[in-house]
């Protein structure tokens, strides 16, 4: 489901009221995939991209018409973007906070510094889902061993302790049982090494969607989604948009995202995940604010993706809705399918094309060292019957998998 709407916001920093001229430069924070397809989406609409990143072989780097090189808390690299750009925007979130400050203070920065502030501390984004009254999953600010302990007793449910900061993937983030020992609590705790955390209930959970949302400066707020995850060892594997999700669902997910956006009072793009229990509750489970892994498959099934989008607004446009040209499953390609050598993409292409009448497009971000892990690309598979789609995105994935690995299986 797709919806424009209107809200008007007074959180928005002043903003020009017509688009930048065609040639501005505009600022991008963070060198990766995202960052790529963001420079890529930017440049069609004659637009100039300036990535500040860590070095010039990084993904966005290679397609960028300027590159700033340095760390994120080098003070010159940080004056030569904020001098050289119109307007900045970031494709990650584990960005030094002094850093964005010093970006917003010299020129725009969108989505705005309060969106990225709150989404990159988990502690943060869940005291103000709570202050504004939008559902999550229980939870307990965790600064210590006694209130880990104090947390469990009032939340009195197995629990997941999750680090507030540098978290993704799994990582940071440990399962503890209600009826756990002291002794395996401080286990548990000293693995943490003392960083503040927050203490979750655990939802029994039926499914996770996640919406992709953009706003504009002019208060008109899209969606995109709800899309369908799904995910093998904390790393999300496959996503569709899935016509045959409870409508009420669909209905909750559109209301919640767009009050997120709207109390941000976004302008941009980002996603908001969700998680649906087993007995139908919504509950909004974290906010990424840039685009998301999620919404790859609108680069091609979209007449316009969340880059797209999220061009059109940090560069002053109205953004528009985007229609769904066909059904598509976006597969992750993971590291681990390089060990025995680079996977012979092309004969799977031809495989899944031919035996199911699939259009089948590949991503790959140009990144040097496959890891175990981490994302390397990935493929968009689109056929008008989204069942074929899935079940082809599992053929695609066996014929690149290498011999015995039981890479990137589905569990």
């Amino acid at each position: 489901m797709n919806e424009i709407q209107k809200s008007k916001s007074d959180s928005k920093l002043p903003l020009p009221s017509t688009p930048l001229p065609k040639g501005s430069i505009i600022g991008l924070v963070g060198g990766g995939q995202l960052g790529m397809f963001f420079t890529q989406a930017a440049q069609r609409l004659g637009y100039r991209v300036c990535c500040f990143c860590n070095r010039d072989d990084e993904p966005a780097a290679r397609f960028a018409d300027e590159v700033v090189c340095g760390s994120f808390d080098d003070d010159s690299a940080i004056e030569k973007i904020s001098s050289l750009c119109d307007v900045v925007t970031y494709e990650f979130e584990s960005i030094p906070p002094a850093t964005l400050e010093a970006i917003s203070s010299r020129c725009q920065l969108k989505p705005a510094l309060n969106v990225v502030q709150t989404a990159q501390n988990r502690s943060f984004e869940k005291n103000f889902l709570r202050e504004h009254g939008i559902p999550t999953s229980d939870f307990q600010i965790v600064d210590s061993f006694e209130t880990f302990k104090s947390g469990m007793a009032l939340l009195a449910s197995d629990c997941v302790l999750k680090t507030s900061t540098e978290g993704y993937d799994g990582k940071g983030q440990w399962l503890v049982s209600a009826d756990a020992s002291e002794e395996s609590l401080a286990e548990i705790y000293q693995e943490t090494e003392g960083r503040h955390c927050t203490l979750e209930k655990l939802i029994d959970l039926d499914f996770e969607l996640s919406m992709i949302v953009a706003g504009d400066q002019h208060d008109n707020f899209v969606t995109i989604g709800p899309v369908t995850n799904q995910h093998v060892n904390h790393i999300l594997d496959l996503s569709w948009v899935e016509e045959g999700v409870d409508p009420v669902v669909v209905d909750r997910v559109n209301e919640l995202a767009r009050l997120v956006a709207e109390k941000f009072g976004l302008v941009g793009t980002f996603c908001v995940e969700f998680f649906v229990s087993k007995t139908g509750e919504v509950l909004v489970n974290e906010i990424a604010p840039r685009p998301h892994n999620s919404g790859h498959l609108t680069i091609d099934s979209y007449s316009l993706s969340q880059f797209d989008l999220q061009a059109l607004a940090v560069s002053g446009h109205a953004i528009e809705v985007p229609v769904q040209q066909k059904p598509a499953v976006m597969l992750n390609l993971l590291g681990d399918l390089w060990n025995a050598g680079r996977p012979n993409f092309e004969a799977a292409i031809a495989e899944v094309s031919q035996s199911t009448g699939s259009e089948v497009r590949l991503h790959l971000y140009g990144k040097a060292e496959p890891r175990r892990g981490r994302k390397m690309g990935h493929v968009t598979i689109l056929n008008p019957d989204l069942k074929v789609a899935i079940d082809a995105s599992q053929q695609f994935r066996a014929a690149v998998t290498p011999s015995g690995s039981g890479a990137n299986n589905l569990s």
